[in-house]
């Protein structure tokens, strides 16, 4: 995928992603932030080889609320 787009799919994510973990705990933008860019499903989603950048937002965000209670998250069918 072009460096470009892949670049602008990736700050999309990072801003929906962001937002949803913000309402979801009542937190800070930047609080929220912080847990995402410091969780496994966005070190996952920003490597472009895994593929994660094509899930859903809904998809992500549970994968990653299930990071936050488990500790781990599963992929499932995409």
């Amino acid at each position: 995928m072009e460096d470009k787009l892949f670049i602008d799919m990736m700050l999309e994510k990072a801003q929906v992603l962001t937002n949803k973990i913000k309402n979801y705990y009542n937190i800070s933008f930047n609080e929220a932030r912080k847990l995402l860019y410091n969780s496994k499903i966005y070190k996952a989603i920003e490597n472009e080889e895994t593929k994660m950048w094509y899930y859903s937002s809904f998809d992500l965000f549970n994968m990653f609320l299930e990071e936050q209670e488990k500790g781990t998250y599963t992929v499932y069918g995409g």
